[in-house]
C-alpha cells in the first residue's frame, strides 16, 4: 500500500470535501426566508429545502466516492462492529479497562457530548430567549426527521468522506485530527457557534473519525452525531 502518500486523486477527493463543508454553510445561508409551505414557520420551510438540497448533493457525493475508492467505500460504509476494541488515548481520558470497548465509550460519549451541548445552546440561545419546554416538544417530530437527514449528510462528508479517501494514505491517528479541523473550523459560524463551538464540533468530529475508524462503520458517528441534533434543532425551529 502506498502508505503516507497522497496521490493526486486524494487530494482533489479532500478538497472536494473541503468545498461541500463550506458549501453547507452557503446552503444553510441562502435557503434562509424562502417560504414552500405558507402554513410552516420559515425555520422549518428552510430546513426542508437545506436537507432536501444537502441530501441531493451527499447522494452524488457518495456515488463519487464508492466510484473512485470502491474497497475503502465499502469497507466503512456500514454499520460495523459497535464494540470492536477501542485504542486508549489518555491525553483526553479514553482510558479503556480490559472489560470496555466502543459500546461502552460511544454509550458514554453520546450522553456527555449531549449534555454539553444543550448547556452550550441553553446559554448561547435558550437563556436570551422566550423558548418554552412545550414549544420544544411540538416541534419534536420536526426536529427528529431533520436531525436524520442532516447528521447523515455532515457524517458522510466531514467524517466517512475523510476516512474513506485518506485511508491507507495518512497514518490511522492522523485521520481524525484532519476530520476535526474540517468539522471544528465551519462551527465558527455554526450552531452552537464561536470558539466554543469550534473546540464542540473539533473534538466531537475527532472522537467519531475515530469510531468509524476503529468500529468499520458509521454507526456510532451517525448515533452521536443526530442527538446533538435533535437538541439542536429542537431549539432553532422555535425561534
Amino acid at each position: 500500500m502506498d502508505r503516507n502518500i497522497l496521490k493526486s486523486k486524494d487530494i482533489i477527493l479532500l478538497l472536494l470535501i473541503i468545498v461541500l463543508t463550506i458549501t453547507l454553510v452557503l446552503v444553510s445561508s441562502l435557503t434562509n426566508g424562502i417560504v414552500i409551505f405558507d402554513n410552516l414557520s420559515k425555520a422549518i420551510n428552510k430546513q426542508i429545502l437545506y436537507q432536501t438540497i444537502t441530501l441531493l448533493g451527499t447522494g452524488v457525493f457518495l456515488f463519487v466516492l464508492w466510484w473512485f475508492k470502491r474497497p475503502e467505500f465499502l469497507e466503512y460504509f456500514r454499520k460495523g462492529n459497535i464494540s470492536a476494541k477501542i485504542i486508549p488515548e489518555p491525553i483526553v481520558g479514553i482510558k479503556p479497562k480490559e472489560t470496555e470497548n466502543w459500546f461502552h465509550f460511544g454509550r458514554n460519549i453520546a450522553i456527555i457530548i449531549s449534555i454539553v451541548t444543550a448547556i452550550i445552546i441553553y446559554f448561547q440561545i435558550v437563556r436570551e430567549s422566550e423558548i418554552s419546554f412545550e414549544n420544544i416538544i411540538s416541534i419534536l417530530p420536526f426536529s427528529i426527521a431533520f436531525a436524520l437527514s442532516n447528521s447523515f449528510v455532515e457524517e458522510s462528508i466531514t467524517r466517512l468522506g475523510v476516512v474513506i479517501v485518506l485511508k491507507d494514505r495518512l497514518k490511522n491517528k492522523t485521520i481524525p485530527i484532519v476530520s476535526a479541523l474540517i468539522f471544528g473550523t465551519v462551527h465558527y459560524w455554526g450552531n452552537p457557534g464561536g470558539l466554543s463551538g469550534v473546540i464542540v464540533a473539533g473534538f466531537l468530529g475527532w472522537f467519531l473519525a475515530k469510531s468509524i475508524l476503529e468500529t468499520k462503520g458509521i454507526f456510532w458517528a451517525y448515533l452521536i452525531h443526530f442527538l446533538q441534533d435533535v437538541i439542536i434543532l429542537s431549539v432553532l425551529l422555535t425561534m
